[in-house]
């Protein structure tokens, strides 16, 4: 799995290096938009966040469908501030749970982790 600048994400076959598929994500259009992504659930599912959008996206590792969109709406301390994925990874320990660090533009003061339970009846952060 490798990610790239503005939403290019691929996979590929860890026995040759072939490219297994190549996921349709929105472009951004900007050379800014750093982009993460990691497994979840062993190598189920993959999920997906850049460092210009305040939303992690879950795929299915097999068909590369979007499955859902998670919106990180935490509340900025100042509200022209906007909200961005600096990083996240995958519970490697609860099946469906991820942590985020987030950061805001303008910069806010710290960055902070952000843990979701995809599993809750409603998301919470």
């Amino acid at each position: 799995l490798s990610s790239s600048v503005d939403n290019e994400v691929r996979q590929y076959y860890a026995a040759d290096g072939r490219l297994s598929m190549c996921f349709d994500i929105k472009k951004q259009g900007s050379e800014h938009n750093y982009t993460r992504s990691y497994y979840l659930n062993g190598s189920d599912y993959i999920i997906s966040g850049s460092c210009e959008e305040s939303v992690v996206r879950l795929y299915s590792a097999q068909s590369g469908a979007l499955l859902r969109d998670v919106p990180l709406d935490c509340q900025p301390l100042q509200s022209t501030a906007s909200l961005y994925v600096q990083s996240l990874r995958s519970d490697p320990f609860r099946p469906f749970h991820f942590s985020v660090l987030v950061a805001y533009n303008p910069p806010l003061g710290l960055s902070q982790v952000v843990g979701v339970n995809m599993l809750a009846p409603a998301l919470t952060l």
